[in-house]
């Protein structure tokens, strides 16, 4: 097995910078179970509204884009880069209520339309799993909690 996990590595700059796992380096039942034809399907979890920077690597190249949205399963990425559906892609998502950037391995491009894209998380770094699932999950309770506190206020408003 690969190690693909994200290193830091010093650049020329002096500052640290993230080695990103090739890839093609991923084994051929890996690719395989990446491969596999999947009937797009109803959406099992709510996205969360977000704006998270968002580094992006190809086996053709890097670049960065923006998160629009996010659930525990995937995202909708806006981003110069050239993706397609079917490509796969890492990413590395800069959340402002995390320290460290979550990782995830392999991703799938599902969709694209005009520099956005939906992206299907296949492999997370190891612990990421549960940190992108805890940080969706916080997001709902804000998001749901800012709901209600606008609905109160909106009926409180129209009582008076």
């Amino acid at each position: 097995m690969h190690d693909t996990s994200v290193k830091p590595v010093a650049s020329n700059n002096g500052k640290s910078e993230r080695a990103w796992p090739a890839l093609s380096s991923f084994s051929l039942a890996d690719r395989y179970h990446c491969s596999r034809k999947v009937r797009m399907r109803p959406r099992c979890r709510s996205r969360m509204s977000v704006r998270y920077s968002a580094s992006v690597q190809t086996d053709t190249g890097a670049g960065e884009g923006v998160l629009l949205d996010l659930s525990a399963t995937g995202c909708r990425l806006q981003s110069d880069v050239a993706l397609t559906p079917g490509s796969y892609l890492a990413l590395h998502i800069e959340a402002s209520e995390t320290e460290v950037p979550l990782a995830i391995e392999v991703s799938r491009v599902r969709w694209s339309n005009a520099g956005e894209f939906g992206i299907e998380f296949l492999r997370y770094a190891q612990g990421n799993r549960q940190r992108v699932t805890a940080l969706t999950e916080t997001l709902s309770s804000h998001q749901t909690s800012a709901q209600h506190e606008h609905t109160e206020s909106a009926l409180t408003t129209v009582a008076a």
